[in-house]
């Protein structure tokens, strides 16, 4: 072990330091009489053709090697007792080394000038009391580094540094150092020497990143990054930039695996992979590669069952025909609707994942009446009466927006080496963003005009008959409580009359917030998904407030009888989708 290390365990061992075998600058003078470095023995620096300054070492240790800073040594001449060092005018330092004693790193405390003679006294003492070192013009400095190959400057001079450590007798005073290699973050710092050594400990910050990879069940798996073959597992990876770095495991008889891993600064990452055989079972024992937690988007057609029940006589819809009959039972048609939005996907263990999502999602259905009404009042005032028949014909297209929440349950079955089979099942949670009806149609009607005397309608006699024609037109909002309408009728009789009608109830139609259970299966291909579900609402929309009471009035405020009791009203839904996701 070198004296180096040896210092180093000492210093750490006790704070007073205790050496054996110390170099000191006992002196260190101008010699403006000595003419040697610019008339007697001058010597020119070879870069600038300058006359060197001339140090005289006066020494007693023989076989000492100096070293200067970063303007170098122009000559070396050996004296008796002394050595004579040319060097360029304006060095800043210089260094001792000399077998059994700590390294001396001095810095001139004056200014070496341009063929100036300076005399540098170097003594040497076999031993170092706390005594002694008070009156020394040095002192002890120790600098550990890690990583141990980092180069380190002191006073921008380099110095030799052994296994991580740096350890040297300074001239006392103030100093700066720097530390530096390549893929870590440099180091500068500065301190002051004084009476008592100084140990200073650099940790240097990588810029890089690592890790390492293990493989189960056995090892001597072939490791790629991005595409290159780097080694077989259990494998460490050199230094990397900080980023992502797709990896790929594979062996023969072995399904390969593909994972994506993010380096940054600093990142010591141990990863284990398990990797399954040909011979194993065909579901259980393949695990979907990938990452733990992926992000994806999906649209997809729907195909809504919109349906509609009650306990009483019929189930009517939002109008009220006034038949009060099976003949206004709802039929609804034209269905369709889709959906798009994102979704999460979570490993929970091994091929059993959640998947959680937000989606819009677009309901569309109809419903028609058509059936004629006999002998019904179609206008009636204060002397007069318009009764006879109707020929009916209205639509009615409900429109109604969500936004749907699901957390399914997903397993996987792993069937290819990138395709897999997943069976869904879990709840959903919706939220109603909007609901519309629109409403219109027309009625023609027939009949005859009766007198009304004392508030009874005279059907003794008739005043004369009518022939028009009234159309109805409405947007519903079916989450509010307020219901309008107009009529105007377009021909006949009563040409051009316009009338308003407004109702206001206890309650909306529709509920907003509904849940139900959703089930499906998908498959996957390289991230690309394409899948078939059904979705199946629990909750009623329908609030029975409103939906047991008159609801809105088609004709002339008839009713007829409202035995709809317990109505309920439901949106079911066939999904077709694709989609895809960033697993890889």
């Amino acid at each position: 072990m070198s004296i180096l290390l040896i210092w180093m365990l000492i210093l750490v061992a006790s704070i007073e330091v205790h050496a054996q075998k110390t170099m000191d600058v006992s002196k260190f003078s101008r010699l403006d009489n000595d003419l040697m470095a610019r008339v007697t023995k001058p010597v020119r620096d070879t870069d600038e053709g300058k006359l060197c300054a001339l140090i005289r070492v006066v020494t007693n240790l023989r076989d000492i090697e100096v070293r200067a800073d970063a303007l170098g040594i122009v000559k070396e001449e050996k004296h008796n007792g002394e050595v004579w060092l040319y060097i360029p005018y304006g060095a800043k330092s210089i260094s001792f080394t000399h077998q059994g004693y700590f390294p001396l790193l001095y810095q001139y405390p004056i200014s070496i000038d341009e063929a100036t003679v300076y005399e540098l006294q170097l003594s040497s003492y076999e031993t170092a009391t706390g005594g002694i070192s008070q009156k020394l013009n040095t002192q002890m400095f120790v600098l550990t580094h890690n990583p141990d190959d980092a180069t380190v400057y002191i006073d921008d001079m380099e110095v030799p540094t052994e296994h991580g450590v740096f350890a040297a007798m300074m001239s006392k005073g103030e100093h700066k150092y720097r530390v530096t290699t390549p893929q870590y973050e440099e180091v500068e710092g500065s301190f002051e020497l004084a009476d008592q050594p100084i140990r200073e400990t650099v940790n240097m910050r990588p810029l890089f990143g690592t890790f390492q990879l293990f493989t189960l069940p056995e090892n001597n798996f072939n490791v790629s990054i991005n595409g290159r073959k780097v080694g077989v597992s259990p494998y460490k990876s050199e230094r990397l930039e900080p980023g992502r770095y797709r990896i790929r495991i594979e062996k023969e008889q072995y399904y390969p695996v593909d994972t994506l891993i993010r380096l940054r600064e600093g990142d010591e990452l141990q990863l284990t992979c398990t990797l399954t055989s040909f011979a194993d079972s065909l579901f259980y024992n393949r695990q979907l590669g990938g990452r733990k937690i992926s992000f994806g988007v999906n649209v997809g057609y729907l195909q809504p069952f919109a349906t509609s029940s009650s306990g009483g006589g019929y189930t009517g819809s939002l109008i009220n025909y006034a038949l009060g009959d099976s003949r206004e039972n709802v039929s609804y048609s034209s269905q369709s609707g889709f959906m798009a939005g994102v979704m999460a996907d979570l490993r929970i263990y091994k091929n059993l994942y959640i998947v959680a999502g937000v989606n819009f999602a677009q309901y569309k259905y109809s419903n028609s009446f058509n059936e004629p009404i006999k002998n019904a009042v179609v206008r009636s005032y204060n002397d007069e009466v318009y009764q006879g028949d109707m020929i009916n014909s209205y639509k009615e297209d409900y429109t109604l927006h969500f936004l749907e929440i699901p957390i399914l349950a997903s397993y996987r079955f792993v069937l290819t080496k990138t395709g897999s089979l997943h069976l869904n099942f879990g709840p959903y949670v919706s939220v109603g963003l909007s609901a519309k009806m629109k409403w219109s149609g027309s009625s023609e009607c027939s009949g005859l005009i009766f007198k009304v005397r004392q508030g009874v309608v005279d059907y003794t006699q008739s005043y004369g008959n009518f022939v028009e024609t009234d159309h109805k037109s409405a947007e519903f909002d079916l989450y509010s409580k307020q219901m309008r309408y107009t009529t105007v009728t377009e021909s006949g009789y009563g040409l051009g009359i316009e009338s308003e009608k407004n109702y206001k109830f206890e309650a909306s139609p529709f509920n907003r917030f509904n849940m139900g259970i959703q089930l499906g299966v998908d498959y996957e291909l390289r991230g690309f998904q394409v899948g078939v579900g059904y979705k199946l609402q629990l909750t009623n929309m329908a609030n029975s407030k409103f939906w047991e009471t008159v609801r809105v009035p088609a004709f002339n405020d008839k009713t007829g009888e409202n035995n709809m009791s317990g109505y309920s009203h439901r949106v079911h839904s066939l999904v077709i989708r694709i989609g895809y996701i960033l697993r890889y």
